[in-house]
């Protein structure tokens, strides 16, 4: 059940900023969008939903009520009885948005700049049949230590990335930590529940969303502003074989045009080869090697877990 402001019981928004949570402590982030909702010329265009992601050990998450209505602004709380994962948990959040339109966010966020909530309500006004991807950087994370140089190098390549270059593959370069669409469309076509921990979830949306409704990339962004270990996030790719295999079954032609699909079929006769799997991930793992050939080397490796369990 959703805990309601005042504000939230008695208005109608425009846009709902839904933002899923487990582990990750959101009254910072929190804090600044409700700053930019009441900057807006009518505040209540907007409203915030917090879902914790069945994790009551994660504390204080609630106060985002107390914070909105000291404001007079629209938001609501609640608290999942169990872990519902990542796609099922934004698609419940998406259930109780009252917006015409719907922003995701990862909980691991800040915005970028001031004024990032009119940015994104003026971008759904302006686009009101498109998905609307706002971008991903680090620029106000401090830089990654020692043992987590692996991700923050595949984001600087991957992810951070402006809109004109994100635009050139529009469908291949969305990430779902920063997007907005119309509810209806959302509801129409959510996030397959079957993708479950992390990894491959977006993409597959983005595949199914394709025939639908039009995509682009603009310059609204949010900083990512976690570190994963690299130790973390090799663990989190060999984990993420199940969601690829997903995938594979439910759009072959385009993983097979994906940048990692000839690597996987080049190292298919050996993807068995434990040794060599071990020997990768010592190296990859090492810090005394530059970042760029480790994170070569973790992909890698990546491809031959991936192999091992799909095939053509």
């Amino acid at each position: 059940m959703m805990q309601d402001t005042p504000a939230r019981v008695t208005a109608q928004p425009e846009l709902s900023i839904l933002v899923p949570t487990y582990d990750r402590d959101i009254r910072a982030l929190a804090a600044e969008l409700l700053a930019d909702m009441a900057a807006l010329p009518a505040p209540g265009a907007v409203e915030l939903l917090v879902l914790v992601d069945g994790n009551p050990a994660l504390a204080g998450q609630e106060e985002v009520l107390a914070m909105a209505a000291a404001l007079g602004l629209a938001a609501g709380f609640a608290l999942a009885p169990q872990n519902l994962g990542r796609s099922a948990a934004r698609n419940a959040l998406a259930e109780a948005a009252k917006g015409g339109h719907i922003l995701f966010l990862d909980a691991d966020s800040l915005p970028d700049e001031p004024g990032f909530v009119a940015r994104a309500l003026a971008a759904a006004r302006a686009a009101p049949e498109a998905v609307t991807c706002g971008g991903r950087t680090g620029q106000r994370c401090p830089p990654a230590p020692r043992d987590a140089r692996l991700f923050e190098t595949h984001s600087r390549k991957r992810e951070w990335i402006p809109a004109a270059e994100r635009n050139r593959d529009a469908h291949g370069n969305f990430l779902s930590a920063n997007f907005q669409l119309r509810r209806d469309l959302f509801l129409a076509a959510p996030f397959d529940a079957r993708f479950t921990g992390w990894g491959w979830e977006d993409t597959d949306w983005a595949l199914r969303i394709r025939p639908h409704a039009p995509l682009h990339h603009m310059d609204n962004t949010v900083s990512h502003m976690e570190h994963h270990t690299d130790a973390a996030w090799l663990g989190r790719l060999d984990r993420s074989v199940g969601n690829y295999a997903l995938l594979a079954a439910a759009h072959p032609e385009a993983v097979r045009r994906h940048r990692l699909w000839p690597l996987m079929r080049a190292v298919r006769p050996i993807s068995g080869w434990g040794w060599l799997k071990s020997l990768l991930l010592r190296l990859a793992l090492w810090p005394a090697l530059p970042p760029a050939l480790r994170l070569k080397l973790a992909k890698l490796r990546q491809a031959m877990v991936y192999a091992a369990v799909i095939r053509d």
